[in-house]
């Protein structure tokens, strides 16, 4: 695993900058930069989820898991991040216009591609021979539980679409107040999933809420930031202790976790001020990190239903030039079905941004 590991991050190094000594880079936060570190990690989801199918016993495997521990559920860390401060964004540019639209067309739109990839799922249960019962099926298209697909990332975004339309529509579109009811509300949904023991569902969560406030708050946080290179240094310093001690306490409690992916959004934002990375290979991956995201489980459960997971380099290999396949065919397909439903519009995709 560690040379599909080594492969994954390798995208990363080409076409790397290095901003020059007291300058920034102002784009860290554009599409195109945000769909490149998507690229980078939905290559690290893909590895993590071929892991549990293959057996992880060889002499470099060792690496690759403690990679592995460490990383844990932040590897969907700044899909949510990117994903809250995009909205907030899109709020900033048309108001409550989009707002307004945010059930018909954000929520909308993912929940409808969404269902029908739950639908594929289901299918590709039925053809390998299992046979999940009504109630799982059921359950499984609301995404409160799982036929194979990774349900409560899909659940979790949704209903923050939800949190966020109430907020802004009770505060009238009020960037501030709004983002402020959205993060009322997301603690309270929190406590929630929590009762509802569904703990690991709010790891990350409120990066969502944190991406909005980033968003509402740059040119503040920009001025205090880009003063000059010590400045840039100081604000890393000052976050990787914590960072670190919240590391040590995550596996103890919720806040801790939290806390924990928090800082590793800050000091992945602050790295990449500085630091750009981004080619075709992880742009072209972030177009289409949503369906490599939502799919790549239908081939593993396929190959290892054929027998291939015993052989795990050609598992891996032929699980993610499929995943890759599919979500291709499944993008131009829901292009074509978005295009009778819904006038085109300027908003680009939904996830991750």
């Amino acid at each position: 695993m560690l040379v599909f590991l080594i492969l994954a991050l390798l995208p990363v190094f080409f076409g790397i900058r290095v901003a020059k000594p007291g300058q920034f880079f102002p784009d860290y936060l554009a599409k195109t930069q945000t769909a490149a570190m998507g690229g980078v990690f939905v290559l690290l989801v893909f590895l993590s989820h071929a892991s549990t199918y293959v057996s992880l016993q060889g002499p470099l495997d060792a690496a690759y898991s403690a990679f592995q521990g460490y990383l844990r559920q932040l590897v969907v860390a700044p899909f949510l991040f990117y994903s809250g401060y995009g909205m907030l964004e899109s709020i900033k540019q048309k108001g409550m216009d989009y707002v307004r639209h945010i059930p018909t067309r954000r929520f909308a739109k993912v929940l409808l591609h969404t269902e029908i990839a739950v639908l594929l799922f289901l299918l590709t249960d039925l053809a390998i021979g299992r046979q999940p019962g009504p109630k799982k099926v059921m359950l499984a298209f609301t995404f409160w539980e799982s036929i194979g697909n990774s349900n409560w990332y899909i659940f979790v975004i949704l209903s923050l679409y939800l949190l966020v339309f109430f907020s802004f529509l009770l505060c009238r579109g009020r960037l501030f107040a709004g983002t402020a009811l959205t993060t009322v509300l997301a603690a309270g949904y929190v406590y929630l999933l929590v009762r509802a023991g569904k703990d690991m569902w709010c790891t990350t969560l409120a990066l969502y809420p944190l991406g909005m406030w980033v968003s509402l708050l740059r040119p503040q946080l920009e001025k205090l930031v880009t003063k000059h290179d010590l400045c840039w240094l100081v604000c890393i310093g000052a976050l990787a202790v914590p960072y670190h001690l919240c590391r040590l306490r995550s596996g103890t409690h919720l806040a801790w976790y939290t806390l924990w992916s928090a800082l590793f959004m800050a000091l992945l934002v602050l790295l990449t001020m500085k630091i750009k990375t981004g080619n075709r290979v992880l742009q072209w991956l972030g177009a289409h990190v949503f369906s490599i995201y939502i799919l790549q489980r239908i081939p593993m459960m396929v190959l290892q239903r054929l027998g291939l997971a015993d052989h795990r380099y050609l598992f891996i290999l032929l699980s993610f030039l499929a995943t890759l396949a599919l979500a291709v065919l499944f993008d131009a397909a829901l292009a074509k079905l978005d295009a009778r439903i819904w006038r085109p519009r300027s908003e680009g995709k939904v996830e991750p941004r």
